[in-house]
Formats: structure tokens, C-alpha cells, sequence
């Protein structure tokens, strides 16, 4: 799979293939890459992007589409999302067009589910090395915080572009919306600071929990137990723990029962993107038994904490040790 970095690096130097496989789920890259490559690929010449869907079209039609000889030879980009999904002889079609692609058009294939594996895929893959749509990890993820700014004109240091990826991180077009939402409120400054985010997120509170549940979903004894006292002491509760720590074993839980049934992962909880890309790496860590065990334990608190009088530091810390054994 080649990154999208150097890919555009080549459509710099004037290389423009015939036809492009975009691997991810990050729809602001997906449309990123395809308004890029346009705007090399057209010029000044009329811009035609068609989109192509097999769930609004047969395969026989997006086939019949592309093979359509233009008498006006018009310079066309045909985006086909998820391929994968046609049926019968159109999937042999469209490999074959993929094999041997005319100059007259671009083809863009975008399949959403990196995950997913088939024959169709894995021929496709043989002909076209992927383009990585997924989105980033934290550290290109900061490039792109510094991107967004730069095309608003603004700038921030390395704490305020991390507590926008804690808060928005999910996606690179939620932090271009949460970057636009502080953007429009900041007045002629050219620099956000973090009280320009806290103006607009209950980021500051947030985080200690969310640093709580990275350090318990990594069974870090000693860190969980130290962050863990620490937000009690600041006004938080076992009660108030509760439905986080049940998002987030119930998140892992998930994912293994997804990863056992070789099926696609989507996340479907409430939890900070710095959580939910963790997802798959704390999932090293437990059993699905494990995970059945401390979601029973996590309701044996919630019965305790609503009918008698417990410690809650005590709740906690039994419960650490529980996860952390």
C-alpha cells in the first residue's frame, strides 16, 4: 500500500495513471485525492467527474458507462465506489478494463473497508497498488491540523493541534469542521490557543478520563491506578465512571466478535477518537471470556453503587486490579 504523500509527490512531477485504488475510510482524504488529481488532470479543460455506485446502479450499467466511447473524446474521471459490491460477469468486466485501462479517462476505484478481503480485492491489489485512505495516526494527523490551519490562516503549538486530534481525531473532515467552528468565532487572531477549544469543548475534564482509559485498556496497573484517584479527587464519581468503562470493554468485546466472524469493524460507541483507534491494539490484551467477565463486574458496581453505600476509591481500585490481573 503506498501513502497519499507520495502519490501526490508523483502527480507533481506530471505522473498521472490511468486508474487509482483508494483503501480507507476517511471520506475528507478519498475527496482530497480525487479534487487533487482532477485539478492536475483537467487543467483548464471542463471538469466531468462521474460517480458510480453499484448501490444505485446494476454492474452491467457502470461497465457499460465507462466503455462508452466518447466522440468528442471530453476528458471524463469515473469514481466507482466499492466495486466489491457488483455482482457476476461486471466484476470480471471492470477487472479487466482495471488490467488494461484507456488514456482516454481516469478510473478511480474507492473501497471504504480496508479490512475486507475477496478474490475481487485481492486481483485488483495485484494490478493497482492501493492508495492508504485510512485515517492517520496521531503524528501525520498533526501534519494535517497544520494544514487545515495554514488554509485558514492560523497556527497553533504542538499541545493545542493534540487536543484537537484527542477531541476530533476520528476523521480528518471532523477536525476541518472542529478547526472551521473555532475558526469563525476567533476574531483577527492568527494564533488558537487552548482556551480558544475550551471555549467550545469540555476538552480539559475529558481528557483525564480518556488518558484513565488508555492506560486501563493497556493493563497499566500503576498508571490506571494514579489516574484513576486523581479524577475521583476532581469532582467525579464510580457512577459517573461507569458508562465509559462499559463503552469501552463493550467496544473491545465488539471488535473481537467482528474479528472471529472475519467481518468488517465499525465502530458504533461514544468514545474519543484517541480511544477508538486503540480499539484494535487493546484487543490484544483480553479474551472474550475476559471481557464477558468484566462486563458483569462493571454491573455488579453499578448494583452496589445504587442500592448500599460503597468507597468509591475502593470500587476503583478493586476494579483495576480486576482488569490488570
Amino acid at each position: 500500500m503506498i501513502n497519499l504523500r507520495q502519490i501526490i509527490n508523483d502527480i507533481d512531477k506530471g505522473i498521472i495513471h490511468p486508474i487509482y485504488f483508494l483503501k480507507g475510510d476517511d471520506y475528507y482524504l478519498q475527496n482530497f485525492f480525487i479534487d487533487y488529481v482532477s485539478s492536475k488532470y483537467f487543467v483548464t479543460d471542463p471538469v466531468e467527474k462521474i460517480f458510480l455506485s453499484p448501490g444505485y446502479m446494476s454492474g452491467k450499467d457502470i461497465v457499460d458507462k465507462i466503455s462508452t466511447r466518447d466522440l468528442f473524446s471530453n476528458k471524463k474521471i469515473f469514481i466507482v465506489r466499492n466495486p466489491q459490491k457488483m455482482k457476476g460477469k461486471s466484476l470480471s468486466d471492470i477487472l479487466s478494463i482495471c488490467k488494461k485501462p484507456s488514456s482516454d479517462y481516469l478510473i478511480i476505484l474507492v473501497n471504504d473497508d480496508w479490512t475486507l478481503k475477496s478474490t475481487f480485492i485481492n486481483k485488483i491489489e495485484e494490478a493497482i497498488i492501493p492508495i492508504d485512505v485510512r485515517t492517520p495516526f496521531d503524528k501525520d494527523l498533526k501534519k494535517w491540523v497544520s494544514y487545515l490551519m495554514k488554509k485558514k490562516g492560523k497556527y497553533s503549538d504542538d499541545y493545542v493541534k493534540q487536543a484537537l486530534i484527542d477531541i476530533a481525531g476520528d476523521s480528518v473532515g471532523h477536525l476541518e469542521n472542529e478547526i472551521e467552528k473555532i475558526c469563525l468565532f476567533l476574531g483577527e487572531s492568527n494564533e488558537i490557543q487552548i482556551d480558544d477549544i475550551m471555549k467550545f469543548t469540555i476538552w480539559k475534564r475529558e481528557r483525564k478520563r480518556w488518558e484513565f482509559l488508555l492506560a486501563l485498556g493497556s493493563k497499566k496497573y500503576s498508571k490506571s491506578i494514579t489516574l484513576g484517584k486523581n479524577i475521583l479527587s476532581k469532582n467525579e464519581s464510580m457512577l459517573s465512571l461507569l458508562i465509559p468503562l462499559h463503552f469501552l470493554f463493550q467496544e473491545i468485546l465488539f471488535f473481537l466478535i467482528k474479528r472471529e466472524l472475519f467481518s468488517g469493524y465499525n465502530s458504533y460507541r461514544v468514545l474519543p477518537p484517541s480511544i477508538k483507534k486503540k480499539i484494535p491494539f487493546f484487543s490484544q490484551n483480553f479474551e472474550l471470556a475476559e471481557l464477558t467477565q468484566i462486563l458483569n463486574f462493571l454491573g455488579e458496581i453499578d448494583k452496589r453503587q445504587k442500592t448500599t453505600y460503597t468507597n468509591d476509591e475502593t470500587e476503583l481500585v478493586q476494579f483495576i486490579s480486576y482488569v490488570t490481573k
